[in-house]
């Protein structure tokens, strides 16, 4: 399992139903790593983060497409906002 820790710069949204998928784009010195999430509480958590503010752990493996799937995420810098918010369990 591979391991990026950057910054998260973008966030979209690509499919609601019939399951989510979301796709985020993290900066890991000056590499731009294409991120795919479909674990629903994630996403969800994920949209919830303003943009270029915070970093972000992600863990997981690349598809056959070249994407980062995302399967175990944290924030790593915690300030008052995700304290309120809680961090994605």
């Amino acid at each position: 399992m591979d391991t990026h820790i950057g910054l998260l710069t973008h966030i979209k949204v690509f499919k609601e139903k019939p399951y989510a998928i979301t796709g985020m784009l993290i900066w890991e010195n000056d590499i731009c790593i294409n991120c795919v999430i479909r674990n629903k509480p994630f996403a969800k958590y994920v949209l919830s983060l303003p943009m270029h503010q915070y970093e972000i752990e992600v863990k997981g493996n690349y598809n056959s497409r070249g994407q980062f799937d995302v399967k175990h995420m944290r924030i790593v810098n915690i300030d008052s906002y995700i304290a309120l918010i809680g961090t994605p369990e």
